[in-house]
């Protein structure tokens, strides 16, 4: 058995702020704990850590809750959901580049069938990861909106890209500003469900990953993808409804035969 990474890694600094998403752009900061405890009549120290993370900034998944008002949430999916079946396909492209329906058509031809899989979507753009902010995250190539609507009608379980999105925001991406009350009303009622790439793929109950590192896998090689969510609940429907979780770390990785 060859088990592959996927994940990006957070990155951070001598002050253990984010180096790679930068903190202008993404909250992420580490903060060393420590603890005494006494076990017997010995006492003892160690190490803890606090993690300040938005959840949206390294490999994470994109729930249908995080644009949809009455979208599916993290704790309505169970473990088997983010174990399935996937396919890689690789689509080299250059800044700025275009990822069309039709190029996706030709290199699936001969694919019976995508239900219930992960496609995953090599660019080559994970080798910005690190090393170039700026243009991994304003340079990177965009899914065309009639490619989306292609992936939609697949069936997936799931569509990974080793991108920072399956859409094209402005750059640099706003800095994030805090909630406090009322998180859901911050979401609008969507007038065109196909005005973006993530609608028309979370209305198809097609989860996001996003940020993949896929530098290790093949044109068209198939895989078991393992895509665990940090798990995190909450205890009541007015804990769900005031402090809405709707997207998710994940600690991706591939399994070959």
């Amino acid at each position: 058995m060859n088990i592959v990474d996927l994940t990006q890694p957070y990155l951070y600094d001598f002050a253990g702020e984010a180096a790679f998403p930068n903190k202008f752009n993404y909250d992420f900061r580490l903060k060393a704990v420590g603890h005494s405890v006494t076990i017997g009549k010995q006492s003892f120290h160690y190490l803890s850590l606090v993690i300040n993370l938005e959840t949206h900034c390294g490999t994470h998944i994109d729930f249908p809750s995080s644009f949809l008002l009455a979208g599916k949430r993290p704790h309505d999916y169970s473990i088997p959901n983010f174990v399935c079946e996937a396919l890689t396909v690789e689509l080299s492209k250059g800044e700025n580049g275009r990822i069309t329906a039709e190029e996706l058509i030709e290199k699936l031809k001969e694919i019976p069938t995508l239900r219930g899989r992960v496609l995953l979507i090599k660019t080559g753009f994970g080798r910005y990861w690190r090393t170039s902010h700026e243009k991994y995250f304003r340079d990177f190539p965009v899914i065309e909106r009639e490619c989306a609507e292609v992936i939609a009608n697949f069936g997936l379980t799931a569509l990974g890209i080793d991108c920072p999105s399956v859409d094209k925001p402005d750059f640099p991406p706003s800095f994030p500003y805090i909630i406090d009350e009322g998180a859901e009303s911050f979401l609008q009622p969507i007038k065109d469900p196909k005005a973006t790439n993530h609608l028309i793929l979370l209305n198809a109950n097609c989860l996001i990953i996003e940020n993949l590192n896929l530098e290790r896998v093949r044109d068209m090689e198939k895989l078991t993808v393992c895509f665990p969510p940090l798990r995190i609940e909450p205890v009541d429907k007015m804990a769900a409804k005031s402090v809405p979780v709707t997207v998710l770390p994940c600690r991706a990785f591939a399994i070959r035969d």
